[in-house]
């Protein structure tokens, strides 16, 4: 049995039907697809994180911006 798209009352597509004993070989070649997210945020994503959350809103500054004030405050 082939994969099936699964659509919207516009025809849109909207997910996939995937046959059981296809989506276990996925699982097998893929494990991170079941839920299982295989990788962690390292030490200077999860500062950056951090200072952006604890931004004030009026002060809103570029991704980017934040990104090189965190390496020069930290020494990153």
């Amino acid at each position: 049995m082939k994969p099936q798209i699964i659509q919207d009352h516009n025809g849109n597509p909207t997910g996939v039907f995937i046959p059981i004993k296809e989506w276990e070989e996925l699982k097998k070649q893929y494990p991170e697809i079941d839920g299982n997210p295989s990788f962690e945020l390292s030490n200077e994503q999860k500062k950056i994180l951090d200072e952006r959350l604890k931004a004030d809103k009026k002060e809103f500054i570029s991704a980017r911006k934040a990104l090189n004030n965190i390496r020069h405050k930290y020494g990153l």
